[in-house]
């Protein structure tokens, strides 16, 4: 090949690569095999290969995955592509750490050393953290390693931010709040990058900007990876795991098979995969309580409303026969202050059927009027006994419930000798490594483990799955989260287990077997 065809061929492959980042990797992308020590020449996997147009336009866009897919390598190629086609380009990588960042730069670095000459700009700088090219007329595209730092990319305009294992980054909320500003500014584009492992500190970001994006109310587009997408990886893969000592939980939350797995609870929550199957949420009936002209309770439809319920009271639904009953429903509640931030919540359980038939919650009401609608809500569910959690503001629902001469749960108190015995109402959960806040969440998680019902209640499920123990042996919601619902819930069990005995039908004289068997298959209907 003589001089002029030789450069004929390099211009062509320029132009070649510039249009097209499949060509570039299809034949000039090399990267490492670690087991080989050794470069070998990349091959895209057909998984790697599609999801490609994604992440070369979409504005927003996160990627779960499961573990050793080769995203970074394909990441590190698009970066690597971006920044030697395109002068003025910027591209900023965040890393977990100083270590994690510099061998992202590496595997830059890596790719670059082995594309012929003619396709890459002079090196202007090369560093631990940064490498910059030299383009015509002095134009200069930057790539930027960084490790870790909570102002992000604040100070710069990037035209592309990738933050890599995002799961592992205890303040990547901060670091995408504080970069975003400058990328919309510059109308660059997000790539965050996450495995689905629930103990990572930044876990609780991913999968709410994950579960947003499903929901369809962020601008973030979503690629999720499956185990299966390691072409190399045989059928029985997760067993051949399970058998080399890891458990099924830990196989389900590294090596994920669906959407479904990789973003529900697991080894990260305190109640773990206990609540993994409890998925089929439904909108129930929404509104709020009220006394009606002949002042009885009753409900007043507004889909504003703070009760949502999935099941009338028994003695409502159309058909029945209205045979008494006792010991039916228990109400457990936790109450905030009504200030705007922590929720008053209460749930309704129905002991006959084992299931949740009703929710109230809000965070605008005052503990005093809290306690007015759990009477309320209390006499609608055939005088349910309510278990108040007696902390805080749960103190003045507690007293305002006593004057209302609500069934409440109450502790009785012996004394010493000769001291009175007194009650007190109300359930104290203390915290500390050994309170009773652990018999409250133990309860609760054996009740998701054991329960045959459907938990309808998609905000309880939330909750839990972010409901961690921390390291000096606390249990309570991830910074930035609730657990209102969570302890409502584990309330209602203590309430169910106050009761001790089953629910008790009153049979009215003359009542017949079949009435009883009709009665029983009308237990379900819905609230709608």
């Amino acid at each position: 090949m003589n001089t002029d065809e030789d450069l004929t061929y390099q211009i062509d492959e320029c132009k070649s690569v510039i249009e097209s980042f499949v060509y570039f990797l299809d034949k000039y992308v090399y990267i490492e095999d670690k087991e080989l020590n050794r470069a070998i020449k990349l091959e895209l996997w057909p998984a790697q290969r599609e999801i490609i147009p994604q992440l070369t336009t979409e504005q927003l866009l996160i990627l779960l995955k499961t573990r050793q897919v080769g995203l970074t390598w394909l990441t590190a190629a698009l970066i690597v592509w971006l920044g030697i086609t395109k002068p003025l380009h910027l591209s900023i990588i965040i890393s977990a750490s100083e270590d994690h960042a510099i061998e992202f730069i590496n595997r830059v670095y890596f790719i670059l050393d082995r594309l012929p000459s003619f396709l890459v700009p002079p090196v202007k700088t090369r560093t631990k953290q940064v490498c910059e090219f030299l383009h015509q007329d002095n134009l200069i595209s930057t790539i930027k390693s960084m490790p870790t730092i909570e102002m992000g990319a604040e100070s710069k305009t990037p035209n592309v931010l990738v933050i890599d294992e995002a799961h592992t980054i205890r303040s990547v909320q901060q670091i995408f709040n504080s970069s975003y500003p400058g990328i919309e500014q510059a109308k660059g584009r997000v790539i965050i990058i996450a495995n689905s492992v629930k103990s990572g500190a930044g876990w609780s970001f991913v999968r709410d900007l994950y579960t947003a994006s499903m929901k369809g109310i962020n601008r973030f587009k979503r690629i999720f990876l499956a185990w299966t997408a390691h072409p190399l990886r045989p059928k029985n893969f997760r067993a051949m795991m399970e058998d080399a000592g890891m458990t099924k939980e830990d196989v389900i939350e590294h090596y994920p098979e669906t959407e479904e797995e990789a973003i529900a609870a697991a080894s990260g929550s305190f109640f773990g995969s206990d609540i993994v199957r409890h998925n089929d949420f439904k909108s129930g009936v929404k509104g709020d309580l009220i006394r009606n002209k002949e002042k009885e309770i009753d409900l007043l439809d507004n889909k504003q409303g703070i009760v949502e319920l999935w099941h009338w009271p028994y003695y409502l639904v159309e058909g029945w026969n209205r045979n008494k009953w006792e010991r039916r429903y228990a109400i457990g509640s936790d109450v905030g202050e009504g200030l705007g931030e922590d929720y008053s919540v209460a749930y309704v359980y129905d002991r006959k059927f084992d299931r949740i038939v009703c929710r109230m919650r809000s965070n605008r009401i005052d503990a005093y009027t809290w306690g007015t609608l759990l009477y309320r809500l209390s006499l609608w569910y055939d005088k349910a006994l309510i278990a108040v959690e007696r902390n805080g503001s749960g103190i003045t629902t507690i007293k305002r419930l006593e004057a209302l001469k609500a069934n409440q749960y109450v502790r009785i108190n012996a004394g010493k000798i000769g001291k009175a015995i007194t009650k007190e109402y109300g359930w104290l959960a203390t915290g500390g490594a050994n309170g009773t806040k652990y018999e409250l969440c133990g309860d609760l998680r054996t009740w998701f483990k054991k329960t045959k019902s459907t938990i309808y209640c998609p905000i309880l499920i939330d909750e839990a799955s972010t409901f961690i123990r921390f390291e000096n042996g606390t249990l309570g919601a991830e910074i930035g989260k609730h657990d209102d619902c969570v302890i409502a819930g584990g309330l209602t069990i203590q309430a169910d287990k106050y009761l001790g005995e089953p629910a008790k039908e009153i049979i009215p004289k003359g009542t017949g077997w079949r009435d009883r068997l009709k009665d029983e298959a009308k237990g379900s209907v819905w609230a709608h």
